[in-house]
């Protein structure tokens, strides 16, 4: 029901773009910042309390000391690597991005085996494709806005010849990849199936005539994030881990620090000197945050899927 009503909120957002009044490039960026605030940091900042609760379910010990040891060194370690290699940085935030945004959807399905994850990622690279290939003279200014943006004109602008022709090999390997897996999971019900199929459509038209950043907010925001959000707090609530009232204090504490953190740096980074640069800055924030945040999601998605087991 969640996923319908969030699609129904796309098509309508759709709608008023195409056919009633398009939204400007100043109000699509107030609607990217909110959402950001209100829901894209929100379903970051329960990351301490998903590993508490990964922990506790594999009976290991926790640490808070050693948890944030281990996150911010990832998040230092994928931020060095995309400041000394720019393009290989980037290559793997989208490797990254897209296991996430698959793991995410298609956490429903069993996804453990090697077919599987390859469902996953072709799954979310379509997505990352349609909204950043399809849209990329809207991508190319973000990329300016960099010193390493400037040193790799080359492969930018190959990027911008050869789009279309990405996406067409990230649509082929997603549709093999998903006839290959269907075939080989027969368990996997009909109705399932269709569902499956007649959703990630929607999102595919709505992704394809949204401009990029109303694009963008869409899938990250008002999909990702709420998606994500639920299955969070289905998670710290189930066997009463955590009450609901706790839930809510931690995720406005830490959402409160991260965005504290993200706007020292962007001070630091001249990152408000215009709306590009915000949402530049903002980008980069979040591949930074991708390295830490998608290992915490996976093992939680993991115990999802045993839990779901476990009850079928």
């Amino acid at each position: 029901m969640l996923r319908i009503a969030l699609l129904l909120a796309g098509c309508i957002l759709l709608l008023f773009q195409q056919y009633i009044v398009p939204i400007d490039t100043a109000a699509q960026f107030i609607i990217f910042l909110c959402g950001i605030v209100l829901l894209g940091v929100p379903h970051g900042a329960a990351d301490l309390l998903v590993a508490t609760k990964n922990a506790g379910n594999s009976k290991n010990k926790f640490s808070n000391l050693r948890f944030l040891t281990v996150y911010i060194s990832r998040l230092l370690l994928f931020a060095v690597t995309l400041w000394m290699f720019p393009v290989a940085g980037n290559l793997l935030f989208i490797l990254f991005a897209a296991y996430h945004f698959g793991e995410t959807d298609l956490y429903q399905f069993k996804t453990n085996t090697f077919i599987g994850k390859l469902f996953v990622i072709s799954y979310g690279f379509l997505i990352l494709s349609v909204i950043l290939l399809h849209h990329f003279e809207e991508v190319k200014p973000l990329f300016q806005l960099f010193e390493a943006g400037k040193e790799n004109a080359g492969f930018i602008n190959w990027l911008n010849t050869h789009r279309y022709n990405i996406i067409s090999v990230a649509g082929v390997l997603f549709f093999t990849t998903t006839f290959i897996y269907f075939l080989r999971n027969n368990n996997t019900a009909s109705k399932d199936k269709g569902e499956f199929l007649v959703r990630f459509a929607v999102i595919l038209l709505i992704l394809f005539n949204l401009p990029m950043l109303l694009g963008f907010t869409f899938y990250f925001v008002v999909w990702h994030s709420v998606l994500s959000l639920n299955n969070i707090i289905i998670y710290l609530r189930n066997n009463g881990f955590y009450t609901k009232n706790i839930i809510t204090k931690q995720i406005v504490l830490y959402s409160l620090l991260a965005i504290g953190g993200i706007g020292l740096f962007g001070l630091a980074g001249f990152m408000f000197i215009s709306s590009n640069a915000i949402v530049g800055y903002l980008f980069l924030g979040l591949a930074v945050l991708t390295a830490p945040h998608m290992q915490i999601m996976h093992d939680m998605y993991i115990s999802l899927r045993q839990t779901k087991s476990g009850d079928n």
